[in-house]
């Protein structure tokens, strides 16, 4: 995809970080933008900037990891502008801890909110693009976690890498019947000045945090310390979107935004041919 002018873009997690980059880098480029994150208060800031570019925009606020609310999603966007050309499902939260000590109902929240919600757009929006049948591009954001393995944040690297692998498999299958008129993409981030660190302010009601001694446990606080000093530690969001979009017009599946990580996958590749634990 060369020409962004005039044509719709669809943002989850727009409110902050990625999403918000993404978001107002496509609204530079002269694209139509609609915009969805489950904090309202952030949303709206996005929405400030995007008009402040002269860019339409559209906001909706909700828990995206709801099916009939992406469903929703979809119906905001051609009610407002007709059509979709570029969806990017971008949603995501991280929690530290190993399986065995997260509690359920947080296993339950990474799911929903890192790989469901994207499962839902890409039913949703790719059917659409089929449909339209015009040049149209889908971006899932996974991580450089997706592609490797660590000791820390199972359920992270356990739904980032569904991420990876669900892009890669909707690719081939659209590849198999035919279906050209859509890119596929698959965003993998190393450690980028997000605010994802901070995911437990934005939980659903229903994943609340409750009196469950596993969130004044050594393990997870030790956790939050390692994640946020990672994303300080990383490079400036805004240079994200450029990465992305520049990526579509040449049409990069996987986009990697430190390409010197890919070397981490080096070891993984080698345990598996050799049939070795993981290093």
């Amino acid at each position: 995809m060369k020409d962004f002018k005039d044509k719709v873009l669809v943002v989850t997690g727009a409110g902050f970080g990625i999403g918000r980059a993404i978001a107002i880098e496509g609204a530079q480029r002269g694209m139509k933008v609609v915009i969805n994150d489950i904090c309202a208060e952030s949303l709206a800031e996005t929405k400030k900037l995007i008009e402040e570019i002269g860019a339409p925009v559209v906001e909706f606020a909700a828990d995206i990891s709801l099916a009939e609310n992406v469903k929703k999603l979809l119906d905001i966007t051609l009610e407002s502008f007709g059509k979709v050309n570029i969806c990017c499902a971008n949603a995501g939260v991280t929690l530290p801890g190993p399986i065995w000590e997260t509690p359920i109902k947080d296993i339950d929240w990474i799911v929903d909110c890192n790989f469901t919600s994207h499962t839902y757009a890409m039913h949703y929006f790719i059917k659409q693009m089929i449909e339209q049948g015009d040049e149209c591009a889908f971006m899932n954001t996974a991580s450089g976690a997706g592609l490797m393995v660590s000791a820390s944040s199972c359920m992270y690297h356990a739904t980032k890498n569904a991420d990876v692998v669900q892009t890669e498999a909707t690719y081939l299958a659209m590849k198999l019947r035919g279906i050209t008129n859509v890119q596929m993409h698959v965003l993998c981030p190393a450690y980028i000045k997000t605010e994802i660190h901070l995911s437990d302010k934005h939980r659903p009601e229903r994943y609340a945090m409750d009196d469950d001694p596993y969130y004044k446990s050594d393990e997870y606080i030790a956790g939050c310390i390692r994640a946020t000093a990672g994303v300080t530690s990383g490079i400036p969001v805004d240079s994200v979107g450029m990465t992305v979009f520049q990526s579509f017009e040449d049409n990069k599946f996987y986009i990697l935004t430190h390409p010197e990580a890919a070397y981490g996958m080096i070891p993984r590749t080698q345990a598996i041919l050799s049939g070795k634990h993981p290093t």
